[in-house]
């Protein structure tokens, strides 16, 4: 009976083990907001630019940052559906790092706007058969644990907003 016991009491104390070594791993992921819209801009050269912005909300600063734009269009193929991806250029896809979430911070560090030249509205011509996807992967700079973000982007009067994001801990454009 001893035995038994003993048993489960150790299968008890792993499971117990398990869970609370995962519960930690979890909260070592980078955590990121991304903004549900896109801003439509002008350089002040007079360019169109369109911005997407991420906002980092962990406590540490998340490292090997990298993005990518899609347009994504469902096909149907012989058997099921497949989705082609078309890349649209960012700017810059890969800031090495943003830093920590920190209120505090005058020049809102943890904020990162990725921008396009590319004529996004041009591109996506039809949003009732196609949609854009915006990714994002990022790694804890302490447990160096990664994980990819995603935005979905489903019609255009929804998603593309005439403006500029607002400074800080904000994804509203103004």
């Amino acid at each position: 009976m001893e035995n038994v016991i003993s048993i489960i009491i150790g299968v008890l104390s792993s499971l117990t083990a398990s869970f609370v070594f995962l519960l930690c791993l979890s909260r070592l992921r980078p955590k990121i907001l991304i903004s549900s819209q896109i801003a439509k801009g002008k350089t002040s050269q007079g360019e169109t630019v369109y911005r997407i912005k991420v906002i980092n909300k962990s406590k540490r600063t998340i490292i090997n940052v990298k993005a990518n734009l899609h347009l994504m269009t469902p096909k149907v193929v012989p058997g099921g559906l497949i989705v082609n991806a078309k890349m649209i250029q960012l700017k810059r896809e890969d800031p090495m790092q943003i830093a920590m979430f920190n209120l505090k911070d005058k020049e809102a560090s943890y904020a990162f706007r990725f921008q396009t030249y590319e004529d996004i509205e041009t591109i996506w011509e039809n949003d009732a058969s196609s949609y854009l996807r915006f990714r994002i992967f990022a790694m804890d700079s302490l447990s160096s644990l990664g994980k990819v973000f995603r935005q979905d982007y489903h019609t255009k009067r929804n998603s593309i907003i005439d403006g500029e994001f607002e400074f800080g801990n904000s994804l509203e454009i103004k």
